[in-house]
């Protein structure tokens, strides 16, 4: 998932999280905010927080 760390893929996410919203995407668009979302959900659940903003602006 090579394309998963694009700033489109994150920064779509972060404006719509909703997965009912999933639906108005390409397959492979779908794919992509399901795997972001299972990552976020998963980090909220361990008590933690998905730094985002590093994500966009400094990893990148």
């Amino acid at each position: 998932m090579k394309n998963l760390w694009t700033k489109r893929n994150i920064l779509d996410y972060l404006r719509h999280p909703e997965e009912s919203l999933d639906k108005n995407y390409s397959p492979i668009r779908q794919k992509y905010r399901k795997e972001l979302r299972r990552m976020d959900e998963e980090t909220k659940k361990d008590g933690g927080v998905v730094d985002w903003n590093y994500i966009l602006n400094d990893f990148m």
